[in-house]
C-alpha cells in the first residue's frame, strides 16, 4: 500500500493538504480572536455573537446577584465556547496541531518508504524538504499570528470592564469593632437608666456630675468585660 501512495505521490498530496487544512484553522482562530478583540473596544455595542453572549451571562449573573470570585476564570470559560463556523475554537487549535503532527507522520512514512522499496536519495530529500518545510511554516504562522497575546488583550479589556461595573462588595464587619460597639450601646442603656433612676430623687441622685457619670461608665465597661 506504501509503496502504490509513493508511486501515486499520495504521500506528497497529504503534506500539501495537512498544511493547508492546517493554515484553514489558523485562519478560524484569527478570525474569532480579532472580531472579538473589535468588540472589546466597542463593549458597548458588541457585534460579534460571541461577545454579546459573554455580556448576556455576565449580566444574568449581576441581575441574580451571583458572585464571581474568580474574574479571569470566568473570561477563559467563556473564551473555551467560542465557536466560528459552528465548531469550537478549541477544535480549531486542535487542527492546527493535528496537521503538523499528520505531517511530520507523512515525512516518516516517506523516508521510511524510499529505504524500504530502495528509492532515488533525491526522492528522500523532496520528501524531507516538502513536509519539513510545511511542518516549519505552520509552527512559524502560529507564531506570528499571536494567539497568546490577541487572547490576553481580550482578557485584560474585559477585566477592565468587569471591575468598571462590578457592584461593591459590602464592607464585612469587623467582630471586634461590633463587640465593642454592642457593648458601648449596653453601657449607654445601664447609664441612662441610672440617670433615671437619679432623676426620681433616690439615692442616686449625687450621681449626676459629668465626672461621676464618667466614673460610673468606667465600672459597667469593666464589669461587662
Amino acid at each position: 500500500m506504501l509503496h502504490i501512495w509513493m508511486k501515486q505521490n499520495v504521500l506528497f498530496y497529504g503534506m500539501i493538504g495537512a498544511g493547508i487544512l492546517g493554515i484553514l484553522c489558523m485562519f478560524m482562530v484569527d478570525r474569532f480572536y480579532s472580531r472579538a478583540i473589535r468588540d472589546v473596544r466597542r463593549i458597548t455595542e458588541p457585534k460579534g455573537k460571541w461577545t454579546k453572549e459573554f455580556l448576556n451571562q455576565y449580566q444574568m449573573r449581576l441581575t441574580k446577584e451571583q458572585e464571581i470570585n474568580n474574574p479571569e476564570a470566568f473570561i477563559r470559560t467563556q473564551l473555551a465556547r467560542g465557536k466560528t463556523l459552528g465548531i469550537g475554537i478549541q477544535k480549531w487549535k486542535q487542527g492546527i496541531g493535528y496537521s503538523a503532527v499528520l505531517c511530520f507522520l507523512l515525512i516518516l512514512a516517506a523516508v521510511y518508504g524510499t529505504y524500504r522499496y530502495e528509492q532515488a536519495q533525491l526522492l528522500r530529500y523532496e520528501y524531507v524538504l516538502t513536509g519539513a518545510g510545511i511542518f516549519a511554516l505552520l509552527l512559524l504562522m502560529k507564531q506570528f499570528m499571536g494567539f497568546m497575546n490577541k487572547e490576553d488583550m481580550i482578557l485584560d479589556g474585559l477585566l477592565d470592564y468587569m471591575e468598571n461595573t462590578l457592584p461593591a462588595r459590602k464592607p464585612v464587619p469587623d467582630e471586634q469593632a461590633l463587640k465593642e460597639q454592642t457593648r458601648e450601646e449596653l453601657i449607654d442603656k445601664v447609664t441612662e437608666g441610672i440617670r433615671q433612676t437619679a432623676a426620681s430623687e433616690t439615692k442616686f441622685s449625687h450621681m449626676l456630675t459629668p465626672e461621676e457619670e464618667h466614673i460610673m461608665r468606667e465600672v459597667i465597661r469593666e464589669y461587662l468585660i
